[in-house]
């Protein structure tokens, strides 16, 4: 991991020791999920698995002031006005509003935008919203004690899910610089990804010009046989997975700039250990990106309904807020408001099917491909970000999902005075896994 990544983490790391700050704090009575959620939260807070997390608890009572009032300066510099406009909301009023909820509920700036809480910026609806900082920095490593099963790792889980039956997208090669023989790329267009990689970060897209010959990123021209000693040489700082490209399925061709559009599934196992949908959202590229459709490199998303599987109105993450909502797809015009997934049944049942070989997972974002050769799994997110799930549809701490999450950490014994069993030990996992 190079420095500047190092310094990326650490800082990621306490920003969400600050925003977990006020809801640390906070005591939590209540037998509603979020009250049980964040008892769970608070009780992991101030009880870190490592040294350094009393550092980053140290630095966070210090810093906490650059977080509550820089960041509400900067997002309502950059959304205020649009938001002005657009819920009549004035700009003081939003800053006033963001350093409020900070202290009610744990709500970092990005997220007064992204949760839409100008609309009603009051406590009762903010505490409905689980932030990053309890799930990923919170809840979720407590609901991973135990776990052995690979996620992170693209070319063991596909090999996994192979020999589980799971349809899974497949890999042509796993570069890792070691093999200094040139193996023969296929004339058909490729996917490249870091095998580690996350949020679309790396990924590239070759495309077959004529056979022998693959275009890539800035309308560069390569050789098969250079191509792969580039590939090659990457591969020595960061293995690669090399990937047939797949088409979109016709029926939702429209829906995308080019790259291939996928739904982000998000199942939770239930009170009976059976894995269930709890969310849906349908990501689609726009503008100039062909490569991944991923909304943190610069894609929409719309809402699905998980019984119908038609979908919503799209809208980037929101962090950006000028963009706003939208019925049609802004470079084709397709509709998107009301269209219906096509193989939504297969898509979910692949969701359900992926899970369970899966199973010592209590959570899992599953990114399944809508391609013209039927629903594929591309990947599973160990941390699935709920920013996306919430944003699209219903607050977690409203909906199937908080109450799933609840009932585990009780079942667990992670919530104080409310626990059937005292918390497991965590398990000896192999190399890389998360």
């Amino acid at each position: 991991m190079s420095l500047l990544m190092k310094i990326a983490v650490r800082g990621e790391k306490l920003v969400y020791r600050i925003g977990g700050l006020p809801i640390a704090l906070r005591s939590r009575d209540g037998d509603r999920a979020c009250d049980t959620i964040r008892r769970a939260y608070a009780h992991a807070y101030w009880r870190p698995a490592r040294w350094d997390g009393y550092v980053e608890i140290a630095a966070a009572w210090l810093l906490w002031p650059i977080v509550v009032f820089i960041g509400p300066l900067w997002f309502t510099a950059k959304n205020g006005p649009t938001i002005r406009r657009r819920h009549k909301r004035g700009l003081l009023r939003q800053f006033l509003d963001q350093v409020r909820l900070f202290f009610t509920d744990g709500v970092v700036a990005p997220w007064y935008y992204i949760f839409e809480l100008a609309k009603d910026p009051t406590s009762d609806r903010a505490e409905l919203f689980l932030q990053r900082s309890e799930t990923k920095a919170g809840i979720y490593p407590l609901l991973r004690r135990g776990v052995t099963t690979e996620l992170n790792n693209k070319k063991i889980f596909a090999d996994y899910c192979a020999e589980n039956g799971v349809r899974c997208v497949p890999y042509l090669l796993f570069l890792d610089g070691s093999d200094p023989s040139e193996a023969k790329l296929p004339d058909c267009d490729l996917f490249v990804k870091p095998a580690g990689g996350r949020g679309g970060r790396g990924a590239e897209r070759w495309d077959l010009v004529r056979p022998g010959i693959f275009g890539g990123p800035g309308n560069e021209k390569l050789g098969a046989q250079e191509l792969f000693r580039r590939l090659n040489d990457r591969a020595r700082q960061r293995p690669l997975l090399l990937q047939r490209r797949l088409n979109a399925d016709p029926e939702v061709a429209d829906l995308t700039a080019g790259a291939l559009p996928t739904v982000r599934v998000t199942t939770c196992l239930n009170e009976s250990g059976e894995p269930e949908e709890v969310g849906a959202v349908f990501r689609m590229a726009i503008g100039s990106n062909r490569t991944v459709d991923n909304l943190h490199a610069g894609g929409i998303a719309a809402g699905v309904d998980l019984g119908a599987g038609t979908l919503s109105a799209a809208s980037n993450l929101g962090m950006d807020a000028r963009l706003g909502w939208l019925d049609r797809h802004p470079d084709t015009s397709a509709e998107i408001v009301g269209h219906k997934l096509p193989q939504w049944e297969q898509i979910k049942a692949l969701a359900i099917q992926a899970h369970r070989a899966f199973d010592d997972r209590v959570i899992v974002g599953w990114d399944i491909g809508v391609t013209d050769l039927g629903p594929l799994v591309v990947e599973g997110n160990s941390s699935p970000d709920l920013d996306i799930v919430q944003r699209f549809g219903e607050p977690a701490c409203a909906s199937r999902l908080g109450e799933l999450l609840a009932w585990h950490l009780i079942e667990r014994g992670f919530v104080p005075g409310a626990g059937k069993s005292e918390p497991g030990v965590e398990s000896e996992q192999h190399p890389g896994a998360s």
